[in-house]
């Protein structure tokens, strides 16, 4: 892996974080209200977490496993 643990974990929260913004904004309007979500936004989003985790799956570079821990003795 090119990356530590730390910015593998860091990568997956922003991801849970767009995730949570996604629903908000699909969600955003209801049925009563007779308004449209914005489904730009929430392709945008879905792109943007899909890019992420794609990021992340071709992280694949070496057989180390880094860890900021190692590094800050």
């Amino acid at each position: 892996m090119r990356h530590s643990i730390e910015d593998l974990i860091k990568r997956i929260n922003v991801m849970k974080d767009k995730a949570i913004l996604l629903h908000r904004v699909r969600n955003e309007f209801s049925e009563i209200s007779y308004k449209e979500y914005d489904k730009i936004a929430c392709q945008n989003l879905i792109d943007d977490i899909q890019a992420m985790a794609l990021s992340i799956a071709n992280d694949k570079d070496g057989d180390e496993i880094i860890t900021d821990m190692e590094y800050k003795k």
